[in-house]
């Protein structure tokens, strides 16, 4: 068993621009769809919340993730999971992933040499930040979390001012009614509609993965999102992220998707952690 040291919360309050339609009207009841859809209107507000990562790992192969951005001092920081930016091999801080990128209202352009095109901007990642769980031992059950900060194209102020922030409630258990888990799925269970380009979400419950907690740490979605989604906010009605997609469970053959089970690490004083040290 891990020695923590737990009870540690953080909050803050969400912020769109002016103007713009919120995350969610209001705290209400979301309906149990496991299923995910495709988000509607993927390149306007408040979807652009929510984007694309590209990121580049040492064998230099080009992988993609999903990250959202989040409430901060500098207003120029996404959220994602550790996997996103760093291999959690114990590499520590010389092994974060290069060239990580993210990319509201990203979409397929196969006119276009990189074959996307990204409406609201290529903003790449400045400072990377990561629980040192994650990177010296890959602990998916306690540490699967990370944030970076952005440099801001020329023709842009800031992240947050051009497509607003979710915000956080991180210290608070992983038992919450109405979710919305966000993603850019290259896979999914039992699907084959989704490559990758194309924004999708579920919405219903979070809650403990296993009555052992906090033995295991982990929060449970339902929800068929697959690899892609990977670093995607789980959030609630209110735009507070409460964790970030990090992994499914596979049969004993290590492929084979067990169920639609999507699982993230708890944000309590990891999380805390990360966005504190993000701001300094």
């Amino acid at each position: 068993m891990k020695e923590t040291n737990r009870g540690l919360k953080a909050e803050a309050r969400p912020i769109f621009p002016t103007g713009e339609a919120s995350y969610a009207a209001s705290e209400v009841d979301v309906p149990e769809m496991p299923v995910a859809r495709e988000v509607p209107f993927p390149q306007s507000t408040p979807a652009v919340v929510v984007g694309k990562i590209l990121f580049v790992d040492k064998a230099g192969q080009e992988h993609g993730c999903s990250g959202a951005s989040i409430v901060s001092d500098s207003g120029n920081t996404v959220w994602t999971a550790g996997h996103c930016v760093h291999p959690g091999d114990g590499s520590g801080g010389d092994g974060f992933h290069k060239n990580i990128t993210f990319m509201p209202g990203f979409k397929k352009n196969a006119d276009v040499p990189d074959g996307y095109d990204a409406p609201w901007g290529k903003w790449t990642a400045t400072k990377k930040v990561a629980p040192t769980q994650w990177t010296a031992d890959g602990d998916v059950e306690d540490a699967d979390m990370a944030a970076f900060n952005v440099t801001v194209p020329p023709e842009y102020t800031s992240l947050t001012a051009a497509v607003g922030a979710l915000v956080y409630r991180f210290g608070e258990g992983s038992d919450f009614s109405d979710v919305i888990d966000s993603g850019f799925p290259g896979e999914g269970y039992k699907r084959t509609d989704m490559d990758g380009f194309k924004q999708f979400y579920c919405t219903g419950n979070a809650e403990d993965a296993s009555d052992l907690n906090p033995l295991d740490d982990r929060v449970k979605v339902d929800c068929d999102m697959g690899r892609g989604a990977s670093g995607g906010p789980i959030a609630t009605t209110e735009a507070q992220i409460i964790s970030a997609n990090s992994h499914y469970e596979v049969e004993a053959d290590g492929v084979t998707r067990k169920n639609d089970d999507l699982f993230g690490s708890e944000h309590g004083d990891q999380a805390v952690f990360v966005i504190n040290e993000i701001n300094k």
